[in-house]
């Protein structure tokens, strides 16, 4: 089970992220590559790799699914699809 320091250093991780590094997190828990992430938000692959990066680098993690694992913990909604 996940302690309750667990989940506020989660939450305080993922606040530190810029809007545009909460958007690729968001996609990235939707399951989403980052090709479909850039054309959602109307931005290339590539600056998606650059907030991705970032946001890995922010969050002090080192593999996706480490993000992915604060994003839920954090209790991020998953975008609409029609973004």
């Amino acid at each position: 089970m996940t302690g309750d320091r667990e989940i506020v250093d989660a939450v305080r991780r993922v606040a530190s992220l810029s809007p545009r590094e909460r958007d690729v997190l968001h996609g990235l828990l939707a399951g989403r590559p980052n090709k479909l992430i850039a054309y959602q938000l109307e931005i290339s692959v590539r600056t998606v790799e650059v907030h991705r990066a970032r946001m890995m680098d922010r969050l002090g993690v080192r593999q996706l699914a480490e993000a992915i694992r604060l994003g839920v913990m954090a209790k991020l909604s998953v975008a609409p699809a029609d973004k």
